[in-house]
């Protein structure tokens, strides 16, 4: 069957509001508002939906705690028409209905104002109690109509950011080619349950700076991804999920951020908030500094792939009802489940190929670009296809204008390197005093003996020893010859032949 263009789903604003509830049953979702969706039809109470297959349910209120909070949710199964921008309707649409839904935060109970879209799983329909039930995605690839349909049951996504503006970009049957940078990372969706979660292994997270100075004591910093009191060097397995909002790690991870950062942890919140007032605080966000997270890449162990995440994209805005007024925090929010939400993914390109929908699928992860994305580069994505082609553009260049490097620390290294004096410095330092010292001596000697010879010797009968005198050497001593043979005592002759300089070979200096 002949397939044609990816379709492109037009995203708005992602939001940093932190209350979130699925609003779908089991699959990959995405969570943002989709303006490419017409609104659908609207549903009364769900027992009034002629295509409601499942009753709602009333369960007790169920803690919901990865969301940040806990909450009480009433949910039914049902199905409906689901009509795209573009005019192309999907019928029999597998939905969750969620009503009556709240979280509850600091003992008050507000309402869910967020649903999320599935982009597919590793079957291409959800079946449930006998029914079978659409995949958006899928329906597009398989749908009767070949000239509206997508190369392939796949999808390719960069969510973007509020601050700086980066829209976001999702495209079903391809990808945006300029959001994809570098090196990129090709895995298995995992297979459990047929909801094909996008696992990697997380091997290191880390802080740097891209070109500049640095704000911290250092320009780069590894070893940030610790847990309990392991000492291994192997990762641990993160999963990737754009429904989530914050880094969910663990508590020493989080802690171990912190120390180089100006932030301070609020344990009724769980979460870390910026110390705007610190002047630390403008010079890391502004700057050309960022956190690392180094991953397996294509789960192979002998071979790595970073991701950097600026910190003005790690500057995020809580408001209410988790707090009264807008507070800058650091979205690291400590877990024993390890998952990065879309903190992580405002820098990160994700994409997935289900291929024939048959329980597998590949997943591909790479760095995104900054607000300087350029022009766009529709790619379509194969069925068999098992990776996707990164574009030349340069990840510094998508941000520079919007970042201010800070003043090159060279010069005071430098400086540093010159008041703190290697030992082979010090060593020439002292020879060179040495040297200098002998050099006097021998010139002292010389002006004294030149001073004797001109003045008249009250005793001519006696030779002047310093002028005749000369020095035989044998194998063991230097020994001290009168000329004239002379029985008058040399005042500095000695068998010892001990100088007024020590003649050692091993010359000790005061500067070593």
């Amino acid at each position: 069957m002949a397939h044609g263009m990816p379709y492109q789903l037009n995203l708005g604003q992602p939001k940093r509001r932190s209350i979130y509830i699925p609003a779908i049953v089991g699959q990959v979702r995405y969570s943002s508002t989709l303006s490419a969706l017409t609104t659908l039809r609207p549903l009364a109470m769900p027992n009034e939906v002629a295509s409601l297959i499942s009753a709602p349910q009333t369960p007790p209120s169920a803690g919901v705690n990865v969301w940040g909070g806990v909450g009480h949710v009433k949910e039914g199964v049902l199905a409906d028409t689901l009509r795209l921008k573009s005019g192309h309707a999907v019928p029999n649409v597998s939905m969750a209905s969620i009503y009556d839904a709240y979280q509850t935060y600091n003992g008050k109970k507000y309402p869910v104002t967020l649903g999320t879209l599935s982009l597919g799983g590793t079957k291409p329909t959800h079946v449930v109690q006998g029914n079978t039930f659409n995949m958006v995605t899928a329906w597009e690839h398989w749908n009767q109509s070949a000239t509206l349909s997508i190369p392939s049951y796949s999808w390719g996504m960069h969510i973007g950011s509020v601050e700086p503006d980066i829209p976001g970009s999702l495209m079903l049957g391809g990808y945006d080619q300029s959001r994809v940078l570098n090196q990129v990372s090709s895995q298995q969706v995992d297979p459990v349950n047929n909801i094909g979660a996008l696992k990697i292994s997380l091997e290191d997270i880390g802080i740097g700076v891209a070109t500049g100075g640095s704000p911290f004591g250092f320009q780069n910093q590894s070893g940030l991804f610790r847990w309990g009191n392991s000492t291994t060097t192997r990762g641990k397995s993160v999963e990737v999920d754009p429904v989530l909002p914050y880094l969910y790690l663990p508590k020493d991870t989080c802690d171990a951020m912190a120390a180089n950062l100006p932030i301070t942890y609020n344990e009724d919140l769980n979460l870390y908030f910026w110390n705007t007032d610190d002047d630390a605080y403008q010079n890391i966000t502004s700057s050309p500094a960022y956190m690392s997270f180094t991953f397996e890449k294509g789960a192979r162990n002998d071979q790595n792939m970073t991701i950097k995440v600026p910190f003005q994209l790690l500057k995020l805005t809580l408001q209410e009802p988790l707090v009264e007024e807008n507070t800058t925090y650091f979205p690291c929010y400590p877990s024993d489940s390890y998952t990065l939400g879309r903190a992580f993914l405002q820098a990160a390109f994700i994409g997935v190929n289900w291929h024939e929908g048959n329980g597998s699928g590949k997943w591909f992860l790479a760095q995104a670009p900054g607000p300087a994305i350029g022009t766009g580069n529709q790619q379509t994505i194969g069925v068999n296809d098992d990776s996707v082609e990164a574009s030349k553009n340069s990840w510094e260049a998508s941000w520079d204008g919007y970042w201010v490097p800070l003043p090159s620390n060279k010069s005071s290294d430098q400086s540093e390197s010159s008041s703190s004096l290697s030992t082979g410095t010090k060593a020439g330092i002292g020879i060179g005093c040495a040297i200098a010292v002998l050099g006097f001596v021998g010139i002292l000697t010389w002006l004294c003996i030149t001073r004797r010879k001109k003045a008249p010797n009250p005793n001519p009968a006696v030779a002047d020893q310093d002028d005749s005198a000369m020095m035989f050497f044998n194998k063991t001593k230097t020994t001290y010859m009168n000329e004239m043979n002379s029985h008058e005592l040399n005042e500095l002759q000695s068998d010892m032949g001990v100088q007024e300089a020590p003649g050692s070979t091993t010359m000790r200096h005061e500067l070593l």
